[in-house]
């Protein structure tokens, strides 16, 4: 599949617990593509992103883009997977988030679906998938408790690089 010693996972608030602003917006995002191209340097070649509205899919965006701008620092080949909790995840949410979530896990390398149905466990399932197939966590994560909070602890219990995007 991937090798996890060269795979890169994601973890992040919600768009409410994201910066506010546009420049708060703009900062992420540019710190976003930092870490990726690090990363990227450093070996890495594959990305994993949940999913969910805010951090994982604006992570996955900036992957896409440098995807797109395949420059002679980029592999030729970096991959894209989307580990998504269960089917039907985006069936709630309004159409212009339905929209994004539909247009870039149809750009990704693979989609992988870790519950057929949801469940209380399948979004704790998917990042502890995410997790045991990476070796380097980038994350947005305040400091409170949560689906990110659960997965950085679990990232750090496990061994992998953490690089907190939260300022």
């Amino acid at each position: 599949m991937f090798n996890k010693s060269k795979t890169v996972c994601f973890s992040g608030h919600r768009t409410k617990r994201l910066p506010q602003t546009l420049q708060g917006m703009k900062e992420l995002e540019t710190q976003i593509y930092r870490q990726i191209n690090k990363a990227i340097s450093l070996g890495y070649n594959s990305f994993i992103f949940g999913g969910c509205l805010g951090f994982d899919l604006m992570s996955a965006r900036v992957v896409l883009d440098i995807q797109n701008s395949s420059t002679s620092d980029t592999p030729k080949q970096i991959t894209l997977i989307a580990a998504i909790p269960f089917e039907g995840q985006a069936e709630r949410w309004n159409s212009k988030d339905r929209e994004l979530y539909k247009n870039i896990l149809s750009r990704c390398d693979d989609v992988i679906c870790i519950c057929k149905d949801f469940s209380l466990y399948s979004y704790s399932k998917r990042n502890r998938f995410m997790v045991d197939n990476s070796s380097r966590l980038i994350c947005y994560y305040d400091g409170d408790g949560g689906g990110t909070a659960s997965t950085v602890k679990y990232a750090d219990m496990k061994g992998l690089e953490i690089i907190n995007l939260y300022s």
